[in-house]
């Protein structure tokens, strides 16, 4: 068994574990990825009925996927879930924590207005049912209504946001002001990559060539001309994006 596991659900698209794959990739890791059926939604416990959430045999209770699911040969086994607490986990581990405590606040800040901004995106494609039944397409017409006028509003302001972030140490460079990347890179790299792969079209306006965010785009080139990420992207590894829902 692989020392790390990501625990999902079958998808044929990236999908919300995005950010963990590419940190593990960038480490040059092994690890596997451990896709659970929709049918059976057993190791999350809001996927549950109420009365199945007290029945578990998993390492340890989690709410939602995806999971990150670690098994060293000398530690305690870990088994959590949320992007926070994973990709901090995954980065002390794996070289890629701040180095001091004012880098780690801004990296947390980061880290978390990332995942905010990835989730406000994805909400808006299902304004009527947010849950893991609520389909884009159960609800597309009020999906496109409420995406559009996302990426033409607050979208921006998230765009002009990050803008202001990535200059403030220069876009070529960790965002966090440190010396090397940590895991915010990862998870905002990914963030601003399903912002410019959904709503890069004719139907949202080029939402985000209307942005004018040249400092995004430098950042996004240095972060994917990194060498192991280049190869991952280049791979079959790599799940296309689902057209809907910045996943």
């Amino acid at each position: 068994m692989a020392e790390w596991t990501v625990v999902h659900i079958e998808r044929p698209f990236k999908g919300r574990a995005e950010p963990m794959k590419l940190l593990l990739e960038d480490a040059g890791v092994n690890y596997s990825v451990r896709n659970e059926p929709v049918d059976s939604l057993l190791p999350f416990d809001m996927w549950r009925d109420v009365d199945k959430v007290e029945l578990d045999s998993t390492p340890f209770p989690v709410l939602f996927p995806p999971v990150l699911w670690h098994r060293p040969a000398h530690g305690e086994e870990v088994y959590i879930n949320t992007h926070y607490a994973c990709l901090r986990y995954l980065g002390r581990c794996l070289g890629y924590q701040p180095a001091s405590a004012a880098e780690t606040a801004r990296a947390d800040q980061i880290l978390q207005n990332a995942v905010d901004f990835w989730w406000e995106g994805r909400m808006s494609f299902h304004p009527l049912d947010s849950s893991h039944r609520g389909s884009y397409l159960s609800q597309k017409e009020e999906g496109d209504k409420t995406s559009l006028a996302w990426s033409s509003g607050r979208m921006q302001i998230w765009l002009q946001h990050f803008e202001k972030l990535v200059k403030r140490f220069g876009p070529e460079g960790p965002v966090a002001g440190g010396a090397a990347v940590t895991y915010a890179d990862f998870i905002l790299f990914h963030a601003l990559d399903a912002a410019e792969a959904q709503f890069n079209t004719e139907f949202y306006g080029h939402a985000w060539d209307a942005a004018q965010c040249g400092g995004l785009q430098s950042y996004k080139a240095y972060m994917a001309r990194r060498p192991r990420l280049q190869a991952y992207m280049a791979s079959d590894r790599r799940k296309p994006w689902a057209g809907d829902s910045m996943c």
